[in-house]
């Protein structure tokens, strides 16, 4: 629905910017970073080759799976871009936290390949024991990982893990994405925080992927920021591109579902050129 009201804004304003209706990852360059918003926290990206997909959640429903794949909880607003049968072979599958939006059972048993190697939090592999991957990492904050020729660094934001709420041992990650001289920091979910800044001193952020939603009630700002938090912390850390997430996709807060992109838009007037993606499907090349 919003796709469809800001093709008509669009058309009625005369801009002529539109987002991708297909992608095709396989056309994508080996020499360039394309990334895709597949919707709420889950991305699509080639990294100079490097096939990665970020906190993939692309079922029609997110929730626990209390038998098999059968999921309880929330459905789409908007429909994932791509099925887990076309994402295509993936290098790194990255999860920041094993809240069932970040972390979805039925996505992950259909991207399950001896070819991937997948990377979660601290105290959550054991989550994972019946998937069939190539390797499990866990990495926690601070701790630095190669894999497939991409520098992985856990990054401590504002949040916590915990799948239950007796799992208290487990955390939750943002990460920061590096290689050939490409920094790209993924948030994941965090509340505002300063912390995120005095991690990334001194790292030229070429890309900031930020949560923008799930702020309200007022408590909920504890653990995800508001469109003005979340651009606060960007100009903190002074990305060049910004691509705001974690709206839009699923109802999980009280605030109306168009309400945070509208307010991070106005957070961003006049640096809106550095918006990189706005719209659930879109792909977008990395300028060098």
């Amino acid at each position: 629905m919003y796709i469809i009201l800001d093709l008509i804004k669009k058309l009625l304003t005369g801009e002529t910017s539109m987002p991708n209706p297909i992608l095709t990852p396989k056309n994508w360059s080996d020499h360039e970073v394309t990334i895709a918003w597949l919707g709420h926290a889950s991305f699509l990206l080639n990294f100079f080759g490097t096939k990665i997909i970020l906190d993939p959640a692309l079922s029609p429903r997110i929730g626990l799976t209390p038998v098999g794949n059968k999921t309880i909880g929330p459905s789409r607003y908007i429909a994932a871009p791509l099925s887990a049968g076309d994402v295509g072979p993936i290098d790194l599958l990255l999860v920041s936290h094993a809240h069932t939006d970040h972390f979805d059972y039925p996505t992950l048993r259909c991207l399950q390949s001896e070819h991937t190697v997948s990377l979660t939090a601290r105290n959550t592999r054991h989550l994972w024991q019946d998937m069939n991957f190539r390797s499990i990492e866990e990495i926690h904050w601070q701790e630095n990982i190669s894999l497939s020729g991409v520098n992985i660094r856990a990054i401590e934001g504002k949040h916590w893990g915990a799948r239950l709420p007796w799992n208290k041992e487990m955390t939750a990650n943002s990460f920061l994405l590096s290689k050939n001289g490409v920094n790209i920091f993924f948030g994941g979910d965090t509340g505002y925080t300063t912390l995120i800044a005095q991690q990334l001193k001194g790292i030229s952020i070429d890309l900031a992927i930020m949560g923008i939603a799930a702020y309200s009630p007022k408590s909920f700002e504890h653990s995800h920021a508001t469109p003005e938090q979340a651009w606060k912390m960007i100009e903190e850390i002074s990305a060049k591109w910004i691509i705001p997430m974690h709206w839009g996709t699923f109802k999980l807060s009280k605030e109306p579902m168009d309400e945070p992109i509208l307010r991070f838009r106005q957070a961003a007037a006049g640096q809106m050129e550095k918006l990189a993606i706005q719209e659930v499907g879109a792909s977008w090349v990395l300028p060098r």
